[in-house]
């Protein structure tokens, strides 16, 4: 019914019939949507406390005929139940959407009260199935629902009806899932708009980078800190945290807590693009169903291309382990991939790469003690060459002994082995560990402390060894790596300085180890 028509009857005042003219609120159904999304009236132009009053009672008025004549909105209803059958799987998706939308929306003690009746599941057939359909339904009746609350339950339930009723009859798929997606993104993120591209595309590249781009992960210093410090994109300049902390006017420190922190939430916050239905064979040629998907330089560059986007690799790799999540393990640490490589982790291997191994067949083989067995006999000095069945090999990382998997994990493994370690097996199949008696990092770096003859940084040794070799090639990072305990150095507090261990021996006044260790020992002392 038009505000026309309720004037024309007289149950309206001239006043609050001008408010509504002014503010363009011409019908019934424009009066509850702007009743339901304000709760009230009176932020309208020259609406005062009567008007509000008026207009409140007019909204509930009209929504009680359908109470009053009843059997006439029986006979409305009948309809609803083969309307609600018949939808499609995409008209379900946006409507199931739009109720979450719109039930945030609602005041905290309305939320929970309809939350808790619909037992939390908010889709469009058990809404329609406990409320639409059920003819004894009444507002009153739900539990904590206070007198305030029914009017803006009434208005919100009207609106979902409104807007159920006009999906129905929209048939255009590409508008369709662009509403759907409009109202996931807007249900998760604060974000007022969203290109029609992202949201008909479905492109979750696309998607990812315009979330990255309006700082809907993380904050905007957060925001700054990742895209700077993490492996995101394609030939990114790598900064240190030095220069990081100077652009975003914050410690070193914190800015290394603030990147931790971001890059063990990022995996949680890219779940939310699982919401989309991307064709990444159709567009990509991404096989999801194989035992194992590789990114390389050709699919990256496709989806760049597409997305009009710049990522690389890694960054590519670990948003497709959130979207398929479901069907693929992601093999690697995300913090030795997606950080620059200034420093490695010692006592493990330090992986290059990412990999997408299908969730069931990544659950057969331990990979973390496969690439630190290798990598470790790698670092080991070599007498003389031996090898290994590689089938064999691989037999001792199962983890749940099925040897008839390894005809499928073997295609995977090798690739790994060549792409981490550029090691290849011969026509036999056997992985070969060569002959190696040069001399190993560690080594160089004990020379360089001998001559040093003092507890140095970590540059300070290696800057020595190049000074001691200049043909030696090497890097800060292999040298951190390669001095462990068990090599005869020992680590001074926690700035990077190194000694050698039999200086505790050799020099007065000199014990190594953590700030805990030298702490422990002089109160024991």
């Amino acid at each position: 019914m038009t505000i026309d028509e309720i004037y024309k009857k007289e149950e309206i005042s001239v006043r609050s019939y001008h408010i509504c003219k002014y503010n363009k609120l011409n019908s019934i159904s424009d009066l509850k949507k702007y009743y339901h999304l304000k709760k009230s009236f009176e932020g309208l132009q020259n609406c005062g406390r009567k008007s509000n009053e008026e207009l409140i009672n007019i909204c509930n008025r009209y929504q009680d005929e359908v109470t009053e004549n009843r059997e006439i909105e029986i006979k409305k209803e009948n309809p609803l139940k083969s309307i609600i059958f018949n939808l499609t799987r995409v008209q379900r998706e946006v409507i199931n959407s739009f109720i979450f939308v719109n039930t945030d929306s609602l005041s905290t003690r309305s939320k929970n009260a309809i939350s808790m009746f619909l037992n939390h599941n908010l889709k469009v057939k058990n809404f329609a199935e406990k409320i639409l359909l059920t003819e004894s339904f009444d507002l009153e009746n739900i539990k904590n629902v206070g007198y305030k609350c029914v009017p803006e339950l009434k208005v919100y339930i009207s609106i979902i009806k409104d807007f159920l009723l006009e999906v129905s009859h929209t048939k255009d798929e590409r508008y369709l899932i662009a509403l759907k997606n409009k109202f996931l993104i807007q249900r998760t993120f604060d974000i007022p708009f969203v290109p029609s591209q992202i949201l008909e595309s479905e492109s979750i590249f696309q998607l990812t980078d315009f979330l990255l781009n309006q700082n809907a992960f993380f904050d905007e210093n957060q925001t700054i800190i990742i895209k700077k410090a993490l492996k995101l994109y394609d030939n990114q300049r790598e900064f240190t945290l030095d220069e990081i902390a100077e652009q975003v006017d914050l410690s070193r420190e914190r800015v290394r807590q603030i990147r931790k922190l971001c890059l063990d939430k990022l995996s949680n916050k890219l779940l939310f693009i699982s919401n989309f239905n991307d064709d990444l064979f159709q567009k990509y040629s991404i096989d999801t169903e194989s035992s194992y998907i590789e990114i390389d330089t050709d699919v990256s560059d496709k989806i760049n291309k597409s997305n009009n986007s710049n990522f690389s690799i890694e960054f590519i790799t670990f948003i497709l382990s959130a979207y398929l999540k479901d069907s693929f393990t992601l093999v690697g640490n995300y913090e030795d991939v997606l950080q620059p490589k200034y420093f490695n982790s010692r006592n493990r291997h330090n992986w290059n790469n990412f990999y997408l191994v299908e969730k069931q067949l990544a659950s057969e083989i331990d990979f973390t003690a496969l690439t630190n067995d290798i990598s470790s006999r790698i670092c080991d000095r070599i007498e003389e060459s031996y090898s290994f069945h590689f089938k064999s090999y691989l037999s001792k990382f199962l983890t749940k002994g099925n040897i008839d998997i390894l005809d499928l994990l073997l295609p995977i493994c090798e690739n790994l082995i060549n792409s981490e370690f550029e090691i290849y097996l011969d026509l036999d199949e056997n992985l070969i560990f060569k002959r190696n008696t040069n001399r190993q990092a560690h080594e160089y770096a004990y020379e360089a402390l001998e001559h040093l003859g003092r507890p140095s940084k970590v540059k300070v040794i290696f800057e020595k060894v190049i000074e001691l070799h200049p043909n030696y090639n090497t890097e800060e990072a292999k040298i951190r790596v390669s001095m462990k305990r068990k090599n005869g150095f020992v680590p001074i507090g926690r700035k990077s300085v190194f000694g050698l261990k039999k200086w505790e021996s050799e020099l007065e006044n000199f014990k190594g180890g953590t700030i805990r260790d030298i702490v422990v020992r002089l109160q024991t002392n």
